[in-house]
């Protein structure tokens, strides 16, 4: 209910009370997914074939590297509110519990968890975290509040939660780590090449997007809730390529203008000469994520 708590629903629907912040982005794992030219510093390094970490690709992520590259891209696009549901997440990611710290030093450790960097994001990026948990204790260490569900009713244990965790919250409040920096990304013309006869990009139902022969897998985008939104995806990456992809404008910043455009002047001014469906308005953080899963996709 949170993740399409971003969208307004109709009255009676039952939804309408559960109300999120319209920037906020679902993050889980996605075990093959592409990545192009992340900075996952922050959360993997010292990876065994010493591959550069700030500015990460892979054609096969992993479940850890691939949840480390979906949270820097969403970071990177402006998001202020992570979802996370620890059943779609890699475990190694999330926490390190205290037997395996105490067999595997932190320096021959690549990965740091998220636990370690989620009070880091909002104190010093303002970017907050909802964490559902069923097993991850540990996270109440590092926790503003607690909600527990009791017999479908939401419930504030928080001051429990707080005498569970002990003293172990002292050591994570006093840590003066530095979350690093957010970079953007500066996506290459040579990423969308073309045929004589332009460009050929359609969408496929909620969930796929082809350009040319390529297929863009949406499924993980998973606050994707109509097809309308995936065609309006396809039309504004149409539109993208022809105006404003040239090699020097960040990938942030093109998306932030062509939804200026749409605010001001509306869907039309984008969708004029595209053939697809039926369109529907989608957010930044989805269009980014196509991009983003586009096995094209060249970074600067």
């Amino acid at each position: 209910a949170l993740e399409v708590g971003v969208y307004n629903h109709i009255e009676g629907d039952g939804r309408e009370f559960v109300v999120t912040v319209d920037d906020a982005v679902k993050i889980r794992s996605e075990d093959g997914r592409r990545v192009e030219k992340v900075n996952i510093s922050n959360f993997i390094n010292n990876l065994p074939n010493k591959q550069d970490t700030t500015r990460f690709s892979t054609d096969n992520a992993s479940g850890s590297t691939s949840q480390a590259a979906n949270i820097m891209e969403a970071l990177e696009i402006g998001t202020k509110l992570l979802l996370i549901d620890e059943d779609t997440c890699a475990t190694n990611f999330m926490l390190r519990d205290e037997k395996m710290q105490r067999l595997v030093e932190r320096e021959k450790e690549p990965i740091t968890p998220f636990i370690d960097r989620v009070r880091e994001l909002y104190k010093q990026s303002e970017v907050s975290t909802i964490l559902v948990a069923g097993s991850s204790g540990d996270y109440f260490s590092v926790a503003d509040r607690v909600i527990m569900m009791e017999e479908y009713k939401a419930k504030d244990v928080t001051s429990r939660a707080f005498e569970i965790a002990g003293s172990d919250r002292l050591r994570f409040q006093n840590d003066n780590k530095t979350f690093g920096s957010i970079k953007d990304r500066v996506v290459q013309k040579s990423s969308f090449p073309m045929s004589k006869r332009g460009i050929k990009i359609r969408e496929h139902g909620i969930h796929s997007i082809s350009y040319d022969h390529s297929e863009i897998d949406l499924k993980s985008l998973e606050q994707l809730v109509d097809p309308g939104q995936t065609a309006g995806i396809a039309a504004i990456m149409e539109y993208m390529i022809k105006n404003e992809v040239d090699g020097v404008a960040s990938l942030k910043n093109i998306i932030n203008r062509v939804m200026d455009l749409i605010s001001k002047e509306g869907l039309d001014s984008i969708i004029r000469n595209f053939r697809g469906g039926n369109i529907a308005k989608p957010r930044k953080y989805e269009i980014a994520g196509a991009i983003n899963r586009f096995r094209l996709l060249d970074i600067k």
